[in-house]
């Protein structure tokens, strides 16, 4: 066929009420040139079931494993299984928009200084309501800017459900960190180093929000982006090093200074260590500082 192949994986875990919507989301895309590879990752509920029903109606690949995680599957999946020019994916929970993947291939085939492109993706509820006016993910300001590696290790705007990106240029990067809960960014800023990453101002994908959600756990994403941009020391300059570690370090003590205090005070020392400044700092310092007065004064009084 003339239309490159396309590989998109989907990890399932545990998501019977949401899987079949995002399996017919991709066997209905208008682009045909797909092939689909599903594994389930040790579901404990009836995910396989419904799985084993699609596969045998659509004729994708499917496989059932015991539990490895993440990161792990979708390198297994990549690795021994996906043939495409391109990858792609989707949440188990997640869904596409119809026209997604032809569009990004007609951008990826014109724009070959791309590594990967994404876009946006609309916030739904557990009924697949899009929510109006409510974003998790932070937009992309300006497409020259935002996705750059220094802009990325402040802010993550790409929706990993959105990514389209060359197999041979994630094989160049090592796939993804199976030792972090933050692989796309992980992967993200390996790319952003050495290549350009592209966006499209479409809507390409239905993220959902509920309960869940690992995003919604913010102490195990602050530590865990924090880690993924120690990795980064001795690479970049050491100017920049310091910006970058103190601007996070000031963030995430902001972010967790309300509710976790203890945590808070820890990126609070740390971004301290590394004598940097600026505007952006002070003010997260700030802010920090009083959301923590705010929380012992209102602890105290509870207390009297």
């Amino acid at each position: 066929m003339k239309d490159p192949l396309v590989s998109i994986i989907v990890p399932c875990y545990n998501h019977e009420k949401y899987i079949e919507e995002c399996i017919l989301s991709i066997v209905n895309q208008t682009y045909k040139n797909i092939e689909l590879i599903v594994i389930d990752d040790g579901s404990k509920d009836n995910s396989p079931e419904i799985l084993k029903r699609l596969q045998k109606q659509y004729g994708f690949f499917l496989e059932i494993q015991s539990n490895m995680g993440l990161s792990k599957t979708m390198n297994k999946a990549t690795r021994n299984y996906s043939h495409g020019k391109y990858l792609a994916g989707s949440g188990s929970d997640d869904f596409l928009a119809l026209d997604r993947i032809e569009k990004q291939v007609r951008f990826m085939e014109a724009h070959p200084e791309y590594a990967m492109v994404c876009g946006k993706a609309y916030t739904v509820d557990e009924s697949s309501n899009v929510i109006e006016g409510f974003n998790v993910i932070d937009s992309v300001i300006d497409p020259k800017t935002s996705l750059t590696f220094e802009s990325l290790v402040e802010s993550n705007p790409i929706p990993s459900m959105t990514v389209m990106l060359r197999r041979d240029v994630w094989l160049e990067c090592g796939g993804y960190n199976e030792n972090t809960i933050v692989e796309d960014l992980d992967l993200w800023l390996k790319i952003a180093y050495h290549f350009k990453i592209g966006y499209m101002d479409d809507y390409f994908a239905y993220y959902r929000w509920h309960e869940t959600n690992v995003t919604l756990h913010t102490v195990k994403m602050c530590k865990a982006v924090w880690d993924i941009l120690l990795e980064w020391k001795g690479i970049v300059s050491p100017a920049f090093e310091k910006k970058m570690l103190t601007r996070r370090g000031a963030w995430s003590f902001n972010s967790l200074s309300r509710l976790h205090k203890k945590e808070s005070l820890k990126y609070l020392k740390w971004c301290l260590e590394y004598f940097y400044f600026d505007s952006y700092v002070l003010r997260n310092y700030l802010k920090g500082l009083s959301k923590l007065l705010f929380y012992w004064k209102k602890s105290y009084q509870n207390w009297i």
